[in-house]
């Protein structure tokens, strides 16, 4: 008997039931045609997880699975469309060994088509600017958490492979090898999102694929870096949606956003027919029309964010991250909260304090002290810093983030009667993200993600379903 066999076998006699399925979750992700990866999480580390599982005609397997991050995975092939794979578990936790109940997980054949699994389709609205063949899409997600994943055209899942960088049909710029993980329109106009992918992004670029490298451990790859003059993306027109979804337990949300740029118009409609859900956000207007009332609405400092192949988010740029463009109005409001009693009402909870020592010494319902220190025009522009930051408390992050927006919305001297109120937002007369403010007024419905809290009070173009099925489908328009 194989030796990996028997330890499985000795490891699941005597296991215990399962104390709470809390403590854990599982599930199967479609990875090719004839194969899916079955992934165990739990919630506290452990030293071993084993999974069984039965598929018909096959002796019952009993197999030690590998452990990814803190997800445990175990790849099954030979499967054809219709087969039946039943699964179950043996897990440690804290020394004893515990087996779940049983699951079933029927095999589809196509690698990410079945029960969960939703189209999108992209429409080519750029009046003839790009055609189809022009137009390149990459989406990367997780099917399982911490294991990035690329999306065929045909709806299969790939992971992310370094080796692919050399691989024939490999893309090169600047002397350097990619991964080709993009599709175009002309390929699939409509793909197939699985049933689970997580922390996803949609990539939409015209007239050139994205060069996006793949570190060497296959675990992570390298976003477009705009403040990097050689990036290799820094002449490709690009824009992107984000996404997130698990059938049966994460509701779908996306979003478009102008958090780092603005490269050309897109929409996204989200629909779910069984509940008559259908929602749209985005920008209708043409690229230019964008970019010349952007021109005109927004003040000096950030009109030279624009260049030929986008509009640049303050938190993008490197000059204007060290300007000084925001202190006065941070002065003023902590010279304020010196001398006067800040208070928050937010959403049943009251923040009471006062600046002393430089710093916001507050409470949160009574509790604390907690503390935030004086920003920068950096931190109020990417929201870091004194803002968010490594070593801040929960409650601390949760006031430094209203902070973060009542700043770029230019009301912080204000919090009770402007920050919960949308109407008052950038207000004439003070220094504000005039880059965030702009955008609200040409995205639908006044929605836009200018700065990365500005789902603060609801503002953001993020649009989440109100339960866990799939979506009936998700639109994404390509304008210019």
């Amino acid at each position: 008997m194989p030796l990996r066999l028997l330890v499985s076998i000795i490891a699941f006699v005597g296991a215990l039931s399962a104390p709470s399925a809390a403590d854990h979750t599982q599930g199967v992700t479609p990875s090719e045609a004839a194969s899916a990866v079955i992934w165990f999480k739990p919630t506290t580390p452990a030293s071993l997880v084993d999974v069984h599982y039965l598929v018909s005609g096959v002796p019952q397997q009993n197999v030690r699975m590998t452990d990814r991050g803190g997800t445990w995975e175990k790849t099954v092939g030979d499967l054809s469309s219709g087969t039946r794979v039943e699964y179950w578990f043996t897990y440690e936790k804290g020394g004893p060994l515990y087996e779940t109940p049983r699951f079933t997980y029927t095999h589809n054949g196509s690698g990410g088509t079945g029960p969960g699994t939703f189209p999108v389709t992209f429409t080519n609205n750029t009046a003839g600017r790009w055609s189809d063949s022009q137009i390149h899409i990459m989406i990367l997600g997780m099917p399982t958490p911490g294991e990035w994943h690329y999306l065929r055209s045909d709806g299969t899942l790939a992971h992310i492979d370094q080796s692919e960088e050399n691989a024939p049909g490999h893309l090169t710029k600047n002397g350097r090898n990619y991964a080709d993980m993009s599709f175009t329109l002309a390929q699939a106009p409509t793909v197939t999102i699985p049933s689970r992918i997580e922390g996803a992004r949609m990539y939409v670029s015209l007239g050139s694929p994205m060069y996006i490298p793949i570190s060497p451990d296959n675990r992570g790859w390298g976003g477009p870096d705009l403040a990097n003059p050689s990036d290799p993306n820094q002449d490709v027109h690009f824009d992107w949606y984000e996404f997130t979804y698990a059938h049966d337990a994460i509701p779908f949300g996306g979003n478009t956003t102008q958090v780092d740029m603005f490269g050309f118009p897109m929409t996204a409609r989200l629909q779910q027919s069984a509940i008559g859900y259908d929602e749209t956000v985005g920008i209708t207007l043409t690229r230019d029309q964008v970019r010349s009332r952007y021109t005109a609405a927004v003040g000096s400092p950030f009109r030279p964010l624009v260049n030929d192949h986008r509009i640049v988010a303050p938190r993008s740029s490197p000059l204007f991250r060290q300007s000084e463009y925001l202190k006065p109005v941070i002065d003023q409001v902590w010279n304020h909260y010196t001398a006067n009693q800040f208070t928050l009402n937010r959403l049943g909870v009251t923040f009471t304090g006062r600046v002393s020592g430089g710093r916001l010494q507050f409470t949160r319902n009574g509790a604390g002290p907690y503390f935030l220190n004086k920003p920068t025009t950096k931190d109020v522009v990417e929201c870091s810093g004194a803002l968010a930051s490594a070593g801040m408390s929960t409650v601390e992050l949760e006031l430094g983030a209203e902070f973060c927006a009542a700043f770029n919305r230019g009301v912080a001297m204000n919090p009770a009667a402007w920050w919960g109120t949308a109407s008052g937002y950038y207000p004439a007369g003070v220094a504000r993200n005039d880059y965030a403010g702009f955008f609200h007024t040409v995205g639908l419905q006044g929605r836009a993600y200018g700065f990365a809290y500005d789902d603060i009070n609801d503002q953001s173009s993020v649009k989440i379903l109100p339960n866990a099925n799939p979506p009936t489908r998700l639109t994404i328009g390509i304008g210019w």
